[in-house]
């Protein structure tokens, strides 16, 4: 019995791995809308976040994609402060490391932030 749940416990860390996770979060203030179109050889994904709300996609991108997946952002009346080509995920990250790459864009007022495997925060864009 023991080695039965051994071996469940290492297939399930198995089947686990090796996925890379796109997590995008609204932290904007003053109930403001954030709208993220993201795209891949896929095809495209439109979202609406409200303040608080996050978002993981359920799917890792191809594997012979040579980016994972691009987004812009919008937020502001209207949507008027927008970045655009923000490069969200890209499988070249976690090469070499043994486990894909866990990302997450946050959207605040002053910017958008960068985070890859739980590193620390990083201002990658301003809003235009």
């Amino acid at each position: 019995m023991n080695n039965l749940l051994i071996v469940l416990v290492l297939l399930g860390l198995c089947i686990g791995l090796g996925e890379s996770r796109l997590t995008l979060i609204n932290q904007l203030e003053h109930n403001k809308l954030l709208k993220i179109d993201c795209w891949n050889d896929e095809g495209s994904w439109i979202l609406m976040l409200k303040i608080g709300e996050e978002y993981t996609y359920p799917r890792q991108p191809p594997t012979d994609s040579l980016r994972g997946y691009t987004c812009s952002m919008e937020q502001g009346p209207n949507f008027k402060h927008i970045q655009d080509n923000i490069e969200a995920l890209n499988a070249r990250w976690s090469r070499g490391k043994g486990l894909d790459a866990t990302c997450k864009w946050i959207a605040r007022e002053d910017g958008i932030y960068f985070s890859i495997d739980g590193s620390p925060l990083l201002k990658r864009y301003e809003w235009e």
